[in-house]
């Protein structure tokens, strides 16, 4: 596996790639507060299939943060297309995103089809104004004031109970989670060395998120979707704490080309709890594309 950074114009990114250089390329973009790492189980499936590359989004992992005051989506989108280009030069890349990735998987899309092959969405966060009670918490962090207090009391907790905390809030199962992925996360918060620029980050990140929700311009991503003529696949978790499953429904009414997996057992993060499910539903949907 390459473990390096590579220096945009906004950002200098830690990346993780693992795969054959002969294979199709793909960008697997992480949810908010995660790091690249977060596709580990799904790439080391994909390695005969892919050149899998996981980056650490700016302000996360061993990313350093971005320069510019804008958080949202369209720049990280905007940053990781730097990032494609830098390994892959002007191939096309299968794009895979969960919760916030989804959001800048379709952001990418958008602003850059030349690069893109497909995309498969993983309980992405696009618009939804009647969200899940058990989402709450995560909206109201967002309240300017609110969210700073709420993040303080998070991140002085002792680590380990950050970290079951996150899987309780992820998984569909809470002791599977803590049986094979509790050490793994663990060892991405230790790598948080500025605990106040983690919360900036993370605030900064959620606030530009969910302002997409309320655009009710052309830029709402509903309204983007429209213009995507890639192949899609969109897999929900019917156990997903955090984005309700019920907008697999709306998915097909723009996305020209979708299809939509809503998995019985699965969580927020079935990347990581089912990678055997999301590997054998891309490549029957989306591979070879």
């Amino acid at each position: 596996m390459i473990d390096t950074q590579i220096l945009t114009s906004k950002a200098k990114v830690r990346i993780r790639r693992l795969g054959k250089e002969n294979t199709a390329p793909a960008l697997m973009i992480h949810g908010l507060g995660g790091s690249g790492h977060e596709w580990s189980r799904l790439s080391k499936i994909l390695a005969n299939d892919l050149d899998c590359l996981a980056p650490d989004l700016p302000g996360f992992g061993k990313s350093d943060a971005l320069t510019t005051g804008d958080f949202s989506p369209k720049i990280y989108a905007q940053v990781l297309a730097e990032v494609v280009k830098s390994q892959f030069g002007e191939k096309q890349v299968h794009l895979f995103g969960n919760s916030h990735g989804g959001s800048v998987a379709l952001h990418f899309a958008h602003q850059f089809p030349e690069l893109t092959k497909s995309i498969t969405f993983i309980s992405p966060g696009l618009p939804d104004l009647l969200p899940r009670l058990s989402a709450a918490p995560v909206i109201i962090a967002a309240i300017p004031g609110v969210g700073e207090k709420m993040m303080e009391k998070f991140l002085s907790l002792p680590l380990a109970e950050q970290a079951k905390a996150t899987i309780k809030q992820n998984f569909a199962d809470r002791k599977y989670g803590e049986q094979m992925w509790l050490k793994e996360i663990l060892s991405q918060i230790e790598l948080r060395i500025d605990v106040k620029k983690v919360e900036v980050n993370i605030l900064a990140t959620l606030r530009a998120l969910l302002a997409t929700y309320f655009d009710l311009s052309a830029s709402n991503p509903w309204n983007l979707a429209k213009s995507i003529n890639k192949p899609s696949l969109f897999i929900y978790g019917a156990k997903d704490k955090l984005v309700h499953p019920r907008a697999a429904k709306k998915v097909t009414r723009y996305f020209s080309d979708a299809k939509v997996l809503l998995l019985p057992q699965g969580g927020h993060v079935s990347h990581i709890e089912h990678p055997e499910l999301v590997r054998e539903a891309f490549l029957k949907h989306l591979f070879p594309n």
